[in-house]
């Protein structure tokens, strides 16, 4: 029987505007899942937080992102489908069959409409928050909000999906085991180029106002193929990218970097996410507990359902109120921060720093996690200032054992974070080892870029360069330079 694209296969029965994708179609068990409370709550959950402080035209929802990681998700599989019927022997064999089944896209369809429905208010900003509660001994154990998301789903959605509760779970949580041979929904749902940041990107980049998020989307699929490989001696199917793709998959590299530049590092918006966790810390800490502690959403879901931004907002600013705290006038009134910094620091995995670097580091981590630890009067008053630690790290090269050999990888973990593409003869090539042209990849691998930004209320902004002092020695304009690669 001959493989055919699983897209035609699906049955639509619904279909919604969007303005970054057009009509984006849904089946019967993807509709039923949009309908549920628990996905509703979206709505009331905003992409980027506290930016919208910085940039007022981003007040978009996950609710759209979901549905935009879904769309993508089809046109991923129809550009590998493509792919794969003009370039089988490139592809080698790649199970198909399995591939490109109703089911596997139907399964990753939903693993990508679902995987954000665990977001606390201000989605990211208050993760930070629950590992610093379980640090701390407040709750158990500390956990991400794909743990969340997976829990949600097996315990509002296990009837209805049925037979592929385990498979969508375990897709959100990163497990590339549970399709077996078939890793290459896996990728689709969560790697160095997948479906969530073909919309993200794009997505923020509108509504934020800003060019950088953009990168050619149509060249990149056209790039997209399944591959065959080993992992663990055992030959697997994952996603790879032809060579001649190689531009197009820069530009998203490049888009995600500018972004974090321009909106998700913004220092504005990073005083305002690392405020709102302060303010956070105060309130759930307090003896007159304005919020339950994270926990127990997995003892009781439904109280998750009512925690969205609404609610979380109207407590938030009653309590900071009643607490007297110093967080009121940035936060409820939003009024500027005084700021030291950012600091910018470049480590290169693997290679000795030199003792100035090491040292100018050290002071950094110091320092920031100094101001970090709370007080024995946590509960009873605020810290007069707080620091942020931001890093991101773009990709990693593929592990040299593996290039010229024919043994495959070690385990799928080592392929998180890896970019495989392809050439004309089929065979591995590392983009991140060898400058193709004009490529920058070779030297953004590898590397983990880390910004320290130190802020205060302005009343405080003497004290807070006396804090920081000994790092300011250490750099000639401590807001741009930067430590060079060792």
């Amino acid at each position: 029987m001959s493989v055919v694209n699983p897209v035609h296969h699906l049955q639509f029965v619904k279909r919604i505007a969007d303005p970054i994708h057009g009509l984006i179609q849904l089946t019967e068990m993807e509709y039923n899942i949009v309908k549920h409370p628990i996905f509703q709550r979206l709505r009331n959950i905003t992409q980027l937080g506290m930016a919208k402080y910085v940039y007022p035209g981003s007040t978009h929802n996950r609710f759209s992102h979901s549905l935009g990681v879904m769309h993508n998700v089809s046109k991923i599989f129809t550009s590998a489908y493509d792919n794969w019927l003009q370039n089988k022997e490139i592809c080698g064999d790649i199970h198909a069959d399995e591939i490109f089944s109703e089911n596997m896209l139907q399964v990753t369809r939903i693993a990508a409409l679902c995987h954000d429905i665990g977001h606390f208010p201000f989605s990211h900003n208050l993760e930070g928050a629950v590992r610093w509660l379980s640090d701390k001994q407040f709750i158990k154990e500390s956990f991400l909000h794909e743990d969340l998301s997976a829990y949600l789903l097996k315990h509002y959605f296990n009837d209805l999906l049925d037979d592929l509760t385990e498979q969508v779970s375990a897709l959100i949580l990163g497990d590339y085991s549970v399709l077996g041979r078939t890793l290459f929904p896996s990728f689709v749902i969560s790697s160095a180029i997948d479906a969530d940041r073909m919309d993200y990107l794009i997505r923020d980049s509108v509504y934020c106002g800003v060019e950088q998020g953009r990168f050619d989307g149509e060249r990149l699929l056209d790039s997209i193929l399944p591959y065959a490989t080993k992992i663990d001696g055992k030959e697997h199917t994952v996603m790879g990218f032809k060579l001649k793709g190689i531009e197009a998959l820069e530009q998203l590299l490049l888009a995600r970097h500018r972004m974090h530049q321009t909106v998700y590092f913004n220092t504005a918006v990073v005083g305002y996410e690392a405020a709102l966790r302060r303010g956070y810390y105060r309130l759930i800490t307090s003896k007159n507990q304005y919020f339950d502690l994270p926990d127990i959403y997995f003892e009781d879901p439904d109280k998750f359902i009512e925690f969205d931004e609404y609610s979380f907002w109207t407590t938030y600013s009653k309590g900071l109120k009643q607490e007297k705290s110093w967080l009121v006038d940035p936060l409820l009134n939003r009024a500027s921060l005084s700021k030291q910094g950012p600091f910018y620091h470049t480590l290169s995995i693997g290679e000795n720093l030199s003792d100035e670097a090491r040292e100018t580091y050290s002071l950094l981590r110091e320092i920031k996690e100094r101001l970090e630890i709370p007080a024995e009067d946590w509960e009873d008053k605020d810290h007069w200032m707080y620091t942020e630690h931001k890093q991101q790290k773009l990709i990693d090269p593929l592990p040299r054992k593996i290039m010229n050999t024919t043994d495959g990888f070690e385990d799928s973990t080592s392929l998180k974070n890896v970019i495989l593409m392809i050439n004309s003869r089929g065979e591995l090539v590392d983009p991140t080892r060898v400058a193709y042209g004009h490529t920058f990849l070779p030297y953004i691998t590898d590397r983990i870029y880390h910004r320290f930004i130190f802020f205060t209320a302005h009343e405080n902004r003497s004290q807070l360069k006396k804090e920081v002092s000994p790092i300011l020695t250490k750099f000639e304009d401590y807001q741009v330079r930067r430590i060079p690669f060792q």
